[in-house]
């Protein structure tokens, strides 16, 4: 019997040269269209799937592209609970947490209701699949395609190799604002004083919770601990009020850890963003060491810290209309309004020990975020959704958790089917008729 023909295979390769100044010289390339769709969706984060349920529960034929192997980024990979400002949002928000409750995979809370990871995953990807909308695992978007100053898609890379993707409408859920920075659209980063960010925060998970009840004067208690144990560990943040946070979940005994902090780091880098999860997962483990010097927790186990660290802030581009600080105190509401929100002006420190004094805490009311902020100005075909919008250091730190990222997500999908359907850029749409839209879908706006 003949022995089976050995079968080889080998990819092309890219032709690219060394010049004298230590960069490479890349010849040009044909990159392959792989789809065309209606609206695409980059990032799979709450922003990221409340766009793509959006656009295609809308009829829109979309396509969701996410670099994790999870929906939900932030949610999920980054394991961020709570679940916060998620009230009075409405439509796709309201009906996902009915779906977890369905599933007994909510732990309700006055202001620290939380999910279980694993069901979370679950649910998403479902809801993307009954409402047809295609998604893409381990694909990471590296630039935009812009044509005469209108965005006609982006090019990816994967296993596959590099590949383009068309749209009539991308949507930008990256968090970090990646689409539109590549397209050329201006962005703020950091704080004006000194282009400082709010620090990073790894969430980990711990099982043997015992008794415990959540609450406050967990920092008094843990530096008493640290004290009377003769523990060689320093608490990497200051007398805050969210910080430390053990937030219990759904499952009895387990809770998410909000604790850890790293400074003076930028998260589009990767080499400083490498240099904060490792500092973050020490920080995580000797945390666990103080917790089990507690009362309720002499048992408590690290269970795992998440896959990516929780980033505050990074870009925010420079849209139509710009959040500040007076927005917020003064609550102001638009006509065209996409949402609207509660949480408080939550600064943490970026520089502690620096005596600049951060914002944290200034008095706010429930306020409205316009369309006009999910526009970047200087292009087209290109709308923004998630913490990424257009607005000051401080107006962000209050709208960028996840119940409003996933609101501005379900306004944005909405608005890309129906600029994707007419064939009109995102920016020419009425904002006051995409508010009634909304409004005629449940979702929640502030009462008169």
């Amino acid at each position: 019997m003949d022995s089976p023909e050995i079968v080889t295979r080998r990819d092309s390769i890219h032709a690219m040269s060394l010049d004298d100044t230590a960069a490479v010289i890349e010849q040009p390339r044909r990159t392959p269209v792989v789809r065309d769709v209606d609206v695409l969706v980059v990032g799979g984060g709450p922003a990221g799937v409340g766009a793509a349920l959006a656009a295609g529960r809308a009829g829109a034929k979309t396509l969701l592209v996410e670099r994790h192997a999870v929906l939900g980024g932030m949610w999920t990979a980054g394991m961020v609970n709570p679940f916060f400002d998620f009230r009075k949002k409405g439509w796709l928000v309201a009906e996902l947490i009915a779906r977890l409750e369905a599933e007994g995979a909510w732990y309700s809370h006055p202001s620290r209701s939380t999910f279980d990871y694993e069901t979370m995953v679950r649910t998403l990807e479902a809801m993307m699949t009954e409402a047809g909308v295609e998604f893409w695992y381990h694909v990471l978007m590296t630039d935009t395609i812009v044509e005469d100053a209108c965005v006609r898609g982006v090019v990816v890379e994967s296993k596959a190799g590099r590949e383009a993707i068309l749209a009539r409408v991308v949507i930008d859920c990256t968090g970090d604002g990646d689409v539109a920075a590549r397209a050329g659209v201006s962005y703020e980063l950091g704080r004006p004083l000194d282009g400082l960010m709010q620090p990073m925060t790894l969430m980990f998970e711990v099982d043997g919770i015992g008794d415990y009840v959540q609450g406050g004067g967990t920092y008094d208690d843990m530096l008493k601990a640290i004290e009377d144990n003769n523990l060689d560990v320093e608490l990497p943040f200051g007398r805050v009020r969210n910080a430390p946070a053990i937030i219990l979940l759904p499952q009895p005994g387990t809770a998410i850890v909000q604790a850890t902090h790293v400074y003076r780091l930028n998260a589009l880098d990767p080499r400083q963003l490498t240099k904060g999860i490792t500092a973050a997962r020490v920080q995580a483990r000797d945390l666990t060491r103080v917790m089990r010097c507690l009362p309720h927790l002499e048992n408590v186990r690290l269970v795992h810290t998440a896959s990516t660290i929780g980033v505050r802030e990074t870009r925010r581009v420079c849209g139509h209309y710009r959040m500040t600080l007076e927005d917020v105190q003064q609550g102001r509401r638009f006509e065209d309004a996409v949402t609207c929100c509660t949480f408080s002006v939550d600064v943490h420190e970026p520089a502690p020990g620096a005596g600049v004094p951060c914002g944290d805490g200034v008095k706010m009311k429930p306020y409205e975020v316009p369309y006009r902020c999910l526009l970047p100005k200087g292009v087209d075909g290109l709308i923004v959704a998630g913490r990424c919008i257009s607005g000051s250091h401080e107006a962000h730190a209050s709208y960028r958790v996840t119940g409003n990222c996933m609101a501005f997500g379900q306004a944005a999908g909405l608005a890309a089917a129906w600029a994707a359907g007419d064939g009109v850029p995102p920016a020419q749409l009425p904002g006051a008729e995409l508010r009634g839209m909304l409004e005629e879908r449940g979702a929640g706006f502030l009462e008169d």
